[in-house]
């Protein structure tokens, strides 16, 4: 295999046997692990995203693997292997509706995780779930109040995201046909949010009060240019 994509991989060595005693009742420990751990992913054969697996009913799944062993029963084309964490292949199924879900050694003893269940694996282990927000008419924007420590953890997080993120916004927003009000951190940047969203919830989601529910959303030049006039950013890259 080559090992450029394997920087941080850990393999999950011992993954029949404690998928074995997960089904036989006894799956926190397992659990905990299968969030932690860190997975290899088929990349496209042009190089550019993650290759999915089909079923037979017409389903599109991620295709995970926990060791190279597992990686090389993948007999179709692509692109290397790529370093996963359990956390980022949630965030990419959340943000795509067309997938199914996550399938862990597809060719070997196999473990289907559907967003339902990838949902309550993430609550939990943080109190924190994943949901895709449809919007339903006009979104509402507002100054909000929140704790100093929230934002400088929401800048840290997109500062060392490795993105080129030009400015960062955390306002008070409400859906028009939604009276409750939430926390919206709304950023503008370049790159796949897919990967960025997931890291900046990690960061912020300790500072959060308990219960309380926020979305983080790709700024549009409408919605930049109203946070503009509504608050003063949380970040600003430096030129």
């Amino acid at each position: 295999m080559d090992n450029t994509y394997m920087t941080g991989f850990v393999p999950f060595d011992d993954w029949d046997e404690q998928l074995a005693a997960a089904r036989g009742g006894g799956n926190a420990d397992f659990t905990r692990k299968l969030r932690a751990s860190s997975y290899l992913a088929p990349r496209r054969p042009e190089g550019i995203g993650l290759s999915l697996l089909s079923t037979q009913y017409g389903e599109w799944f991620l295709a995970a693997f926990t060791s190279e062993v597992q990686f090389a029963k993948w007999s179709y084309p692509h692109g290397g292997a790529e370093v996963v964490t359990f956390e980022l292949l949630h965030g990419i199924v959340t943000d795509d509706v067309n997938l199914a879900g996550i399938v862990i050694n597809p060719f070997g003893m196999s473990l289907i995780l559907r967003p339902e269940t990838l949902s309550a694996i993430e609550n939990s282990a943080t109190g924190m779930t994943h949901e895709r927000v449809e919007h339903r008419g006009a979104l509402i924007l507002g100054a909000a109040k929140y704790p100093p420590v929230l934002a400088s953890a929401f800048a840290s997080a997109l500062k060392s995201s490795g993105m080129e993120v030009f400015e960062a916004y955390i306002l008070a927003a409400r859906q028009e046909v939604r009276a409750k009000p939430y926390l919206l951190f709304l950023i503008d940047f370049d790159g796949d949010r897919k990967i960025l969203f997931p890291r900046v919830a990690g960061a912020i989601h300790p500072h959060m009060k308990l219960g309380s529910n926020f979305e983080l959303l790709k700024a549009n030049s409408a919605l930049l240019e109203l946070a503009r006039k509504t608050a003063a950013p949380v970040f600003v890259r430096n030129l």
